[in-house]
């Protein structure tokens, strides 16, 4: 049966992990939690960094099976240290395809489905700080001059400042480098504060474009045909030890195994490999601790903003941390650091002493950690002592993916392939707990599914008696849903869920279906095996199958279509979605979009106005002071632009708008409804899709494919159209069986029941 609490002590080991990836990620959570710190008390903060730095963990060597000799292993990789994530692209049209991407979501290409009043730009920022910018010509020549790039880095932070670079295979060094050198000095031009110098790195001179505050911070180095644009010294260092003779990721027997089973000959259009050695300089002291040291500058820089915007309000010439503390803007305790680092003001901003200004700290690979406070030891301690004890090593991840002309003439067909390999399923137990093996066998569900999921369970274990594994699987028609503020209370969501077309269904020995208590007023099933429950609740069994639904006709229309077909693929989860285009779904997709990111238009528009009200910015400059404070750009995400309205007959009142409001009707009961121009992010793009989870005994896998139809870029200059890829001429989702060498022998062997 379908375990849904998870027992305690498994609640308390998980609560470390998810604490340590919150660390890796910086997600928001835990930057509330510091800027509180800061504003309350001294803490840890205040303690000195008396103790030496840490050890890292002591990793398991990972175990894999024998490499083949004559792998190919592209010569890009030759140059890239092991230590470091590695993003290749293939080709230069293949990077100008995934920039572009990013370009029709603002910069950020996690918003094509994401809705947010706020952008950090993350592809412009990394422009910025390495002085490199993606021009028209560029699009245009770029091919002639890179036979091969890649993006590779120690770390992701894009937001803050991020250890990464891209590495070049130039076919024309020469021109490439002209190229390069006139980007530098039109960026050298453009900032007066900027300075181009030479530096020697690892015995070789680098050129070094910066500024005080590493918003550019642009290492560029070539070396026969590979030419390195990086913001990271350390990084520069490796890669020049790399090509010295040190150990390469081409080298690593991680490396080569998986490009046995994910082979240039695929010509990934985006190939992204992540080791266990990257993995493993997240987790060292330098990383865990310098990042929690970082997030704590963030939030002294933020709260020095405040106080000055403050202490403008007030009248106040003296914006120097002590006259803010003397004015008792900023608490006694404000800057008290470990690490000695300092807040200072820079020509109207502020910046810290050791990282540099908001948006591009000093990367966390050039941070050089000399020591750690009492508190630092102990919570590290904490983090190393999870990964030694429960991990043991990390594994290896691999993500891929291809581009294919789709059905629709107008439509692309984007092929993804993402694995863990090698795999060790008794660290992932907590995944694995729900699900039965792999299985060979897919059901058959009715083909006007607007989406459908299906799910291979482990059977249940009652007074001992181990009832057999089955698929559960549900389906759900075109449809405008209940609101769910129409669905509150027992009555109304029962009302709900009857005028849901959906179904739930499971097959065989339909354990979960059977456990349900719904078996409350069950009539005797009828000659046609259909019985009725309260509320209306239809069943249909027919030994095998067992069929829920509030309407009978739709478990009629799916009777005669389901049945268990043997697929070409092993799976243990299989997830269909059709295309949405002008169905009553995307209609209900659509308006629950706009609820929110009106909801978020609004929000925007209240902190423009608080900024004016209590911070007594001028209304016209809230906008401008609310980006630097935060380092984001406010968007609208009902797609308007913020202005700001002066109240007539004075002199500096008024309020915030955005131009979408008017635009804007109210449904009868007073709720915010879209404009019929107005689209959800993704429903514009997505045209269907399909993934498959596979967990086989050494790999996890997740292999699916969308449709997409992207309309072109203005500013594209050769834009490329659906019918310049190749059609697909495999069957994908048989890829991991024949990849990792499954059998169906070997899926229907059940895992031990393990979990952290």
């Amino acid at each position: 049966a379908v375990d849904l609490d998870p027992p305690a002590e498994d609640g308390k080991e998980l609560a470390q992990p998810l604490q340590t990836l919150s660390l890796l990620a910086a997600i928001e959570p835990l930057r509330e939690q510091i800027l509180e710190e800061v504003l309350t008390a001294p803490g840890d903060a205040a303690q000195t960094a008396t103790l030496p730095v840490p050890p890292d963990p002591i990793w398991e060597p990972t175990i894999l099976p024998a490499n083949h000799a004559d792998v190919d292993v592209e010569a890009l990789a030759q140059r890239v240290p092991p230590e470091c994530f590695y993003l290749r692209f293939g080709s230069f049209a293949n990077y100008v395809w995934f920039q572009e991407l990013a370009e029709r979501f603002g910069g950020d290409i996690a918003q094509a489905v994401m809705l947010r009043g706020f952008n950090y730009e993350a592809s412009a920022r990394m422009e910025r700080m390495l002085a490199t910018k993606m021009t028209t010509l560029a699009k245009l020549f770029g091919d002639k001059l890179i036979g091969d790039m890649a993006v590779i880095g120690s770390d992701l932070y894009m937001t803050e400042g991020a250890s990464l670079g891209v590495l070049f295979f130039a076919t024309n060094p020469g021109l490439l480098n002209s190229s390069i050198g006139s980007d530098r000095k039109a960026a050298l031009a453009q900032h007066p504060d900027a300075t181009l110098s030479e530096v020697i790195i690892a015995g070789k001179p680098v050129s070094l474009l910066s500024t005080p505050d590493n918003r550019i911070r642009s290492f560029y180095v070539s070396d026969g045909p590979y030419i390195f644009v990086s913001t990271s010294r350390t990084l520069v260092r490796r890669f020049l030890e790399v090509g010295g003779g040190d150990t390469s990721l081409a080298d690593t027997p991680a490396f080569r195994w998986a490009r046995t089973w994910m082979p240039n000959a695929n010509q990934y259009a985006v190939f992204g490999y992540l080791s266990p050695d990257f993995f493993h300089r997240l987790v060292s002291p330098q990383y865990q601790i310098e990042l929690r040291r970082r997030l704590r500058a963030i939030a002294q820089l933020e709260i020095a903003q405040v106080a000055q915007q403050v202490a403008t309000a007030e009248g106040m010439s003296d914006f120097d941390l002590p006259s803010l503390q003397a004015a008792g803007l900023l608490p006694p305790w404000f800057d008290q650091r470990p690490d000695g680092a300092q807040t200072l003001r820079s020509d109207q901003r502020w910046i810290d002493s050791l990282r540099g200004g908001r948006g591009s700290f000093l990367p966390i690979a050039d941070v050089e950690l000399q020591g750690v406070s009492v508190a630092e030891a102990q919570e590290y301690e904490k983090i190393a002592n999870f990964y030694r004890t429960q991990w043991g090593r990390m594994d290896p991840m691999l993500v891929g993916l291809r581009r294919f002309r789709g059905e629709d003439p107008r439509a692309e067909q984007v092929a993804l392939e993402a694995y863990v390999a090698p795999f060790e399923p008794d660290k992932y137990g907590w995944i694995a707990r729900q699900l039965g093996p792999p299985t060979p066998v897919e059901l058959q569900l009715p083909a006007d599914d607007a989406a459908s999921l299906q799910l291979h369970l482990k059977g249940a274990n009652v007074l001992g008696i181990v009832s057999q594994d089955y698929h559960l699987f549900a389906g759900v028609k075109d449809m405008f849903p209940p609101d769910a503020e129409d669905t509150k209370g027992l009555i109304k969501t029962l009302q709900a869920l009857r005028a849901t077309p959906g179904y739930l269904g499971a097959w065989p020995m339909p354990g979960i279906i059977e456990q349900l208590p719904l078996g409350l007023g069950l009539a005797r099933p009828d000659y046609a095996g259909f019985s009725r429950m309260i509320g209306g609740l239809w069943r249909w069994t027919n030994g095998s199958f067992s069929l829920l639904s509030f309407d009978r006709s739709i478990i009629e229309n799916a009777i005669p279509q389901l049945q268990p077909l043997a697929a070409p693929d092993l799976a243990q989860a299989r997830l269909r979605v059709a295309d949405l285009t002008g169905s009553q779904l995307s209609s209900w997709i659509n308006r629950k979009w706009y609820e929110r990111g009106w909801r978020a238009s609004h929000g925007n528009a209240r902190l423009l106005d608080a900024m004016h009200q209590q911070l007594k910015v001028p209304g016209e400059e809230c906008l401008d002071v609310a980006q630097r404070l935060f380092d984001v750009r406010l968007q609208c995400p009902v797609g308007g632009q913020y202005q700001f309205q002066p109240l007539p007959g004075t002199a500096a009142g008024g309020w915030w708008e955005s131009t979408a409001w008017p635009a804007m009707v109210r449904d009868a009961k007073g709720r915010p409804s879209p404009p019929a121009t107005y689209s959800a992010p993704w429903i514009g793009w997505f045209r269907g899709g399909r993934a498959h989870l596979t967990q086989g005994a050494e790999s996890l896998s997740l292999v699916g494919s969308l449709e997409l139809e992207l309309q072109p870029l203005a500013a594209q200059a050769t834009p490329a159209t659906p019918d310049m890829i190749p059609a697909m001429d495999f069957d994908l989702f048989s890829l991991p069986m024949k990849l990792f060498g499954n059998s169906e022998g070997r899926a229907e062997d059940k895992p031990q029941r393990k979990s952290f």
